[in-house]
């Protein structure tokens, strides 16, 4: 499956077999993870994204072009990871 943020949600897609062949099924999901805070947060996968997302405005300037920010930003998820309790 293919998932593609997109503002106020997610654009997917799953190729499944059908009786004629693989068949494309695609959709648009709204959760609002651009705007939600952590207190409106329904599960923990939407409490680490709102976690990261509001970490990553404190490193604006970086670019993942480059590997040093590459770098930078694994690590800031990698913290927030640890900070959540999901990893030791």
């Amino acid at each position: 499956m293919s998932i593609i943020r997109k503002g106020c949600g997610f654009r997917w897609a799953e190729e499944l077999p059908g009786p004629s062949g693989p068949r494309l099924v695609s959709g648009f999901t709204v959760d609002n993870l651009d705007t939600k805070t952590n207190e409106q947060a329904e599960n923990s996968y939407e409490k680490v994204f709102i976690a990261i997302r509001d970490e990553l405005e404190n490193w604006e300037s970086l670019s993942l072009d480059a590997l040093d920010d590459r770098l930078q930003c694994t690590q800031v998820i990698s913290d927030i990871l640890r900070k959540e309790g999901l990893i030791k």
